[in-house]
C-alpha cells in the first residue's frame, strides 16, 4: 500500500530534524581530532602510506556504495514503504559520513591533521550526493509495480 504524500512529508521532515544530529557527529569529530593535533603525544607525522591508501580506499569505497543503495532504493518486498524509507536514509547518511570517522582513526594513526581534512572533503561530498531529498522519498514509496512496467 503506498501512503499519502501528506503522510509521507510529515515523516521526511521528522526524520530531517532527527538526522540533522548526525551533523553534529562531525563537529565533535573537528574537535577531537583538532584537541589530539595539539595534545603533547602528537609529533611529527608517520608513515603509514599503505595503510593511508587502504583508509582512502575504503571511505570512497563506501560513499560509491551509498550511491548505488540511493539509486536502487528500499527493497521491493518491504511492505512498509516508509519505515523501508528511513532505514534507508539512515543508512545513506551514515555512509556519508562514514569517511570522516575514518579520517579521524588515520589521522591518529600517522598523525597527519591532513588525512583528517581530505576525509572530511570527501565526506561531505558524499554527504552532498547521498542525502536523501524529499523527492526520492516519494519515489520510494511509491508502488513498485509501477516502476518495473516503466523499465520494461
Amino acid at each position: 500500500m503506498t501512503p499519502d504524500t501528506e503522510t509521507i512529508r510529515i515523516t521526511y521532515l521528522d526524520w530531517v530534524r532527527r538526522s540533522a544530529a548526525l551533523g553534529f557527529v562531525l563537529v565533535v569529530l573537528i574537535a577531537a581530532e583538532q584537541m589530539a593535533v595539539r595534545a603533547d603525544f602528537w609529533g611529527a607525522p608517520g608513515g603509514g602510506d599503505a595503510l593511508r591508501y587502504l583508509f582512502w580506499a575504503a571511505a570512497v569505497a563506501g560513499a560509491f556504495m551509498g550511491r548505488g543503495l540511493k539509486k536502487r532504493g528500499p527493497r521491493s518486498d518491504e511492505t512498509d514503504r516508509l519505515a523501508a524509507s528511513r532505514s534507508l536514509s539512515w543508512t545513506l547518511v551514515s555512509l556519508a559520513i562514514l569517511p570522516t570517522a575514518v579520517g579521524f582513526v588515520l589521522s591518529i594513526m600517522t598523525r597527519s591533521a591532513t588525512d583528517f581534512f581530505t576525509m572530511f572533503l570527501v565526506s561531505l561530498g558524499a554527504y552532498v550526493m547521498l542525502f536523501p531529498h524529499y523527492k526520492d522519498w516519494l519515489d520510494w514509496a511509491s508502488d513498485h509495480a509501477t516502476h518495473e512496467e516503466e523499465e520494461e
